[in-house]
């Protein structure tokens, strides 16, 4: 095989491989817009429970971040200040 030849299978197939990606993400994008209108899901509506979604993700993941960094925290302090922070704790 010749390096011309070489070199056009590879383009060919990067060609191919882009044209199949792109008619799967439309298929994937019909059957999502089909399953949406059955539903009766406006956008408007489905965009409003995304943003409800987002805000109780959100405030998830910062009580997670809280418990995090006190966790770090115990873990990188000294025994000593460890064992201060716990008594006055109690």
């Amino acid at each position: 095989m010749g390096e011309g030849e070489v070199i056009f299978t590879l383009l060919m197939g990067g060609l191919m491989g882009t044209a199949v990606t792109l008619m799967i993400q439309w298929y994937g994008r019909r059957k999502v817009k089909a399953a949406l209108k059955q539903e009766g899901l406006t956008p408007t509506r489905q965009t409003e429970l995304l943003v409800n979604e987002n805000e109780a993700m959100r405030g998830q993941m910062m009580r997670l971040e809280d418990r995090l960094s006190v966790m770090e925290r115990i873990a990188t302090d000294s025994s000593l200040n460890l064992g201060r922070e716990i008594e006055r704790l109690r």
